[in-house]
């Protein structure tokens, strides 16, 4: 007997609205200086480009999220198209999650640090970081996201209060008109996209948002996109009137001090390491000068904790990518290998050092950052865009499918662009692409040999899977126990003993954790090799369950699962089997564990049914 239960549907808005915020949200703590020392007084116009550009593509993800309400993310929508473009689709994502990692490390540190200290340290620690990160994420992303919430809400908080003093006090802002080729504006334009990627987390999370997904989405995303926009404009509008900047323009690709003397007009280059400042602080210098510099301080801090949240998440979301691809066996099984966690650990390893190897070649150099970050996440949109657009079996309507497309052709060009001025972007991604074609082909299922005429082939090894075990039939009117448990000997030996003096039989559930940022809705979580055959630990606690069980006289009936929810798995099998009770014993773990990694006791003793009792052996 088994029982694999669907997720239930629990992410409302404001959680995927605080997801969404995370990417699109941060993005402006370096998206604005970016702007800035790329274009000076013109860089207004390009941040107001860039989120008519966010606008656009979070109005489309609306679309796309309403007609995949069980996952609509590059992987799960293209590969109705093609399971090769999906393919490609998804490691363009690890492409994008890769940078956003190291990208967000790098300028989370770069914001809680002194603006006196160097670049350098900044950087040391980010690559520090992402390896801390990875050691925490040992245990699972559960409650991690719980912390990021937290932290979001505060930033958020923080960003409106400078935004309105930016708007109360900016004054006359020196906004100019672009001077370049049109063709220089559009790569300025292109030089400044960098906050896209949401849109996919949230497309990726319609599987377990609640009903309905389609508003719940649109919410989420229309709500976050108002803040951006707005707050967005109001920075740009405000940076361009710092009296500190008035006199900075830019010449040819030079950030230069203009100073007007007797003798004429004087221009000196800004020294890098003010020029790097007016990148990468650009917020922290807004909040010192509008609002005040101990806000700043305080302020910086939570930014530059919301960025490593980001890095976090996006670790988060390649550990999940990694492993749905070799679970559909497109990736080598390796990737599917889990720890004593339920976190799959190949994959785990793979998402923190590529960043943190990125972050050590790169340096601390935000624009190179940036044309790597582009490439990946304007790739992932693109195939989504068109392969939803271009199927024809789901059924938008017009201005729906014009809006897809157009929108779709819009990305191709940014892509384009950027693989044609950024050669160095285009490498970073065919290797990624490159490496993980080679291990899709090295993971395909050898063909097998046809027999020659006159010969039988032999039976494949048929492997046992949950329905194959040896259930006891348990009368309607025997009372049942349900025991999850991962082989606690003293749980074991009470739940035997209860269930002898109640007459009733014994279900020994174990739920083989995989622990997931995303999945997609109506797929299996575990791997094909994922069975009780294949797992050791579950055959011995079901042995020796059985061996307490028969000395005792009670029947017991053995449950296996592999699911991301323990909790929710437990609660599922107690209503569905109608048991009298559930018996659990408490955790040994501390504070600090069930904080990281959540408590399952805890969360079963919040949604069990009253009718149903739950007994504690401590």
């Amino acid at each position: 007997m088994h029982g694999i239960s669907e997720r239930p549907r629990e992410l409302r808005w404001y959680h995927a609205a605080g997801l969404l915020f995370g990417d699109w949200g941060t993005s402006r703590l370096y998206v604005l200086g970016l702007a800035f020392v790329m274009s000076g007084h013109a860089s207004f116009w390009y941040v107001a480009a860039m989120c008519a550009l966010v606008s656009l593509v979070g109005f489309a993800y609306t679309i796309i999220c309403a007609h995949f309400p069980d996952g609509g993310g590059v992987y799960s929508a293209a590969k109705q198209r093609s399971v090769t473009l999906g393919v490609i689709g998804a490691l363009l994502l690890i492409a994008d999650y890769t940078v956003t990692a190291a990208l967000s490390a790098y300028e989370g540190f770069r914001y809680m640090l002194p603006l006196s200290v160097s670049s350098n340290v900044a950087w040391i620690l980010a690559v520090i970081s992402i390896l801390g990160l990875g050691a925490l994420n040992i245990v699972g992303p559960r409650r991690v996201g719980v912390m990021a919430l937290v932290v979001g809400v505060i930033s958020a908080a923080f960003f409106l209060v400078i935004g309105i003093f930016c708007f109360a006090k900016s004054g006359h802002s020196v906004i100019q008109a672009p001077q370049e080729s049109v063709g220089h504006q559009w790569g300025h334009f292109v030089n400044v996209i960098l906050a896209l990627s949401g849109v996919e987390a949230i497309a990726n999370m319609t599987g377990i948002m609640a009903e309905p997904v389609a508003k719940n989405a649109r919410k989420a995303i229309l709500v976050v996109l108002a803040e951006v926009v707005i707050l967005n404009l109001v920075m740009a509008y405000a940076m361009n009137a710092l009296p500190s900047l008035l006199d900075v323009a830019v010449q040819g690709e030079t950030l230069v001090h203009v100073t007007q003397t007797d003798a004429g007009t004087v221009t000196t280059p800004v020294p890098e390491g003010e020029r790097a400042d007016m990148r990468d602080h650009m917020v922290k210098i807004l909040a010192a000068h509008y609002v005040a510099p101990w806000f700043a301080s305080i302020s910086s801090i939570f930014f530059g904790l919301l960025l490593l949240s980001a890095a976090n998440t996006a670790i988060g979301g390649m550990v999940s990518v990694t492993y749905l691809l070799a679970r559909d066996k497109e990736l080598p099984s390796h990737f599917t290998r889990l720890n004593q966690f339920g976190v799959p650990w190949v994959g785990l390893l793979f998402a923190t050092l590529i960043p943190a190897t990125v972050l050590l070649i790169v340096g601390g150099n935000t624009e190179v950052l940036a044309g790597l970050y582009a490439i990946g996440v304007v790739g992932a949109i693109m195939i989504n865009l068109l392969a939803c657009g271009t199927n024809f079996k789901l059924k938008f309507t017009k201005w729906e499918r014009g809006t897809l497309l157009g929108v779709g052709v819009l990305v191709v060009a940014i892509e384009a662009t950027i693989s044609w001025e950024k050669p160095e972007a285009v490498l970073f991604a065919g290797i990624i692409l490159g490496g993980g074609l080679l291990a899709r082909y090295a993971s395909r299922p050898k063909p097998v040999a046809k027999p020659a005429a006159g010969e039988f082939a032999a039976p494949a090894k048929i492997q046992p899977t949950e329905s194959g075990l040896h259930a006891v039939p348990v009368p309607l009117s025997m009372p049942r126990l349900l025991v999850p448990t991962r082989g606690h000997p003293k749980l074991f030996k009470f739940a035997v003993s209860y269930a002898r003096d109640k007459k009733a039989a014994l279900f020994v559930l174990f739920v083989r954790e995989v622990a997931l940022s995303f999945r997609e809705r109506g797929k299996k979580v575990g791997a094909e090799g994922m069975t009780l055959a294949n797992d050791k630990e579950a055959q011995t606690i079901f042995a020796e369950a059985r061996k307490l069980c028969d000395a005792a006289g009670v029947p017991m009936v053995p449950l296996y699962a592999v699911h991301d929810s323990p909790a929710e798995l437990i609660l599922d099998h107690a209503a569905t089997l109608g048991v009298d009770a559930v018996l659990m014993g408490v955790s040994q773990r501390g504070a600090l564990w069930k904080t990281l990694k959540g408590d399952v006791l805890q969360e079963v003793i919040n949604y069990l049914p009253q009718s149903i009792p739950l007994l504690i052996h401590a």
